[in-house]
């Protein structure tokens, strides 16, 4: 708990800097409330937001991301006396992301209200985690052994914790080029690459590193192959297994914030860990099956 980054926006100065000297006498930071912090941040650290509810805005600009219930910013909404948005917290989607007390009330609270915060955040986590395990698992099953099905099955929800609206998974095959394996483009789906040093997978494959690329229209590294990106911010990451480069996730069209950056990187990998044993699973098959046709 001592890590958490804890966000306010108080109207009242004399509890507010209350607020802040029980916030900083137990460890934690404190920052005011920055956009950033709302679409991005949450995502790679562990926060909890103290809004007065006459900041309608920034509550708002909450509950937007909180509405996806793969998403959790745990946030506690406090109300003064005189408050005409009391019953903001009520017409929310997931009331369990809020906790509402009166302005009053809280600071006797303060600590207790936001490690319960945090502790919730953190087990909502572990289940969404747990939960794309289980359905990865269940995908897999399904597929009977069909690897492209089941790799076009789960990157819908792979995409939706990584809020990107279009993706594909690209793998390198026994002659050496990239096949895209699964996309939400289903046209591209089986397209074979060559290795291409202007093309932005093979970059990634070659120098095993993630590639974020803001606006590639201007981005002298590549050039636009004519592959249809809706917007021209998008991210490609490396697949490994056994630690060898095997394949190249891309995401692209991303829903909350302008940019890909590494919270989404990190995330990624979290998810590609848990596909790496179905990966390798195939990888052994395909083996299988070239001695079979020897």
């Amino acid at each position: 708990m001592k890590n958490l980054k804890i966000c306010t926006a108080i109207r009242n100065k004399t509890i507010e800097d209350e607020i802040i000297k029980i916030i900083q006498d137990a460890g934690w930071t404190h920052s005011n409330v920055i956009m950033d912090d709302v679409v991005n941040e949450h995502r790679s650290a562990n926060q909890v937001f103290i809004i007065e509810d006459n900041y309608s805005q920034i509550l708002n600009l909450i509950e937007f991301h909180n509405s996806c219930h793969l998403n959790f910013i745990p946030t506690v909404v406090l109300s003064a006396a005189d408050s005409k948005c009391k019953e903001w917290v009520k017409g929310v989607k997931f009331t369990e992301k809020y906790f509402h007390c009166s302005l009053m009330n809280f600071r006797m609270i303060a600590v207790q209200t936001i490690e319960t915060m945090s502790a919730l955040s953190e087990a909502h986590d572990s289940i969404l985690t747990n939960k794309y395990r289980n359905t990865v698992a269940a995908a897999f099953k399904k597929s009977a052994l069909d690897f492209r099905t089941f790799l076009n099955e789960i990157l819908e929800t792979t995409l939706d914790i990584l809020y990107a609206e279009r993706g594909s998974i690209m793998l390198i095959n026994e002659k050496g080029n990239l096949v895209v394996e699964a996309a939400t483009k289903k046209p591209i789906i089986g397209l074979e690459i060559p290795p291409c040093n202007e093309n932005v997978a093979w970059t990634v494959v070659n120098t095993m590193k993630p590639v974020f690329v803001e606006n590639i229209e201007n981005d002298t590294r590549f050039k636009k192959s004519g592959s249809g990106y809706a917007k021209d911010y998008f991210m490609s990451i490396p697949i490994f297994l056994n630690k060898k480069i095997a394949g190249v996730f891309n995401l692209s069209d991303k829903m909350v914030s302008l940019l890909f950056d590494n919270s989404d990187y990190e995330k990624a990998n979290e998810l590609l860990a848990v596909l790496e044993p179905y990966l390798y699973i195939n990888k052994l098959a395909n083996y299988i099956r070239s001695l079979k046709n020897q």
